[in-house]
């Protein structure tokens, strides 16, 4: 389920295994968050390799990309850091607004039209332009290791929003912006003795060839369908904020 919903909409799928993990296997949070960001970095390797090779022309940035993942790996560590003295439930609040936010946006740019919807190619930004995207990505990753809800989550709809990105575009480069702080974050987890590396493998091979059908099916449904879809994703992020206490840090 969460390789299926990763590969569609270019998250990584840990909002799917860390709940699921709780409740059907009765992993102890800690460990279902550790084991989720392992499972998570094939997951999206491949996705990611779907949304490059599978459609004659890349549909993602890997430029693009790499500035996100610079700025959001320094801003994971930032927020993680942070996030000892930061009061949980404003920082949670101030997250579900911006959920809302990206979600009115996706949900408008599908049914009327909009840089979600479009084609629009990330491949024209100035020096500047690429310097704010850094900035971006460490605004995100601070919200990540604050909040535990994962860049990917948020990624997107900053990339269609502040940039200009088309969805599928957008989340073929989230794919790869979000491996850094997954990769990290599973090697933290390893160190405290909070991932099963046997439950991460399973996680993985269940997730990463459905993540190759989501990406599929992202290349060929329309734009304005995805972008429906992750507006729809987004209300249920808020949703399950406003109702829960802030997870564990670096889900994706």
């Amino acid at each position: 389920m969460a390789g299926l919903a990763g590969g569609l909409l270019g998250v990584g799928g840990g909002f799917l295994m860390v709940p699921l993990q709780i409740l059907w296997a009765h992993v102890p949070p800690r460990r279902a968050s550790g084991n989720s960001l392992a499972a998570i970095v094939p997951i999206a390797v491949v996705a990611a390799v779907i949304y490059y090779f599978g459609n004659g022309v890349p549909q993602l940035d890997l430029t693009v990309a790499l500035w996100a993942m610079v700025g959001a790996s320094i801003g994971s560590f930032t927020g993680s850091q942070l996030s000892r003295f930061a009061p949980e439930r404003a920082v949670s609040i101030l997250l579900i607004i911006l959920l809302i936010i990206g979600a009115a946006k996706e949900l408008h740019d599908a049914v009327l039209g909009g840089a979600a919807a479009s084609g629009a190619s990330p491949t024209h930004f100035s020096a500047g332009g690429y310097v704010l995207i850094a900035l971006a990505g460490f605004v995100i990753g601070c919200i990540s290791g604050l909040t535990g809800v994962g860049g990917g989550i948020l990624m997107v709809p900053t990339l269609v929003l502040g940039f200009g990105v088309g969805q599928r575009i957008a989340q073929g480069t989230s794919l790869v912006a979000i491996l850094p702080t997954a990769a990290i974050g599973a090697a933290v987890h390893q160190r405290h003795g909070t991932l099963e590396p046997g439950s991460a493998m399973r996680l993985a091979a269940g997730g990463v060839p459905a993540s190759i059908l989501g990406a599929v099916l992202a290349l060929i449904s329309p734009q304005r369908a995805l972008a429906g879809l992750f507006g729809l994703l987004l209300l249920g992020m808020a949703a399950r904020m406003w109702r829960m206490p802030a997870p564990d840090a670096g889900q994706t």
